[in-house]
């Protein structure tokens, strides 16, 4: 059996990545925005696990176009660029 092994900072990439499209538009980017304009589902999703774990972004419930949806925002105001 073949593991396929990613190397840690293209892990850390993508989740800078993650958190700059985050940051830019903070409260307004939903998963799927993320997913599309990314383009990987699994490292998107890993991406703002660790995120949210780290405690850089928060996860908030509002409602979307048809249904009840989740967006992403920055808890820390002092990192945001003016």
């Amino acid at each position: 059996m073949t593991s396929i092994q990613l190397d840690k900072s293209s892990k850390y990439d993508w989740t800078e990545h993650v958190y700059s499209i985050v940051r830019n538009n903070s409260g307004r980017v939903t998963g799927k925005q993320l997913e599309r304009e990314i383009g990987s589902k699994y490292e998107v999703r890993y991406a703002i696990a660790r995120l949210t774990k780290e405690g850089r972004i928060r996860r908030i419930r509002g409602f979307g176009v048809d249904k009840v949806e989740f967006f992403y925002q920055v808890t820390d105001v002092h990192t945001l660029e003016p």
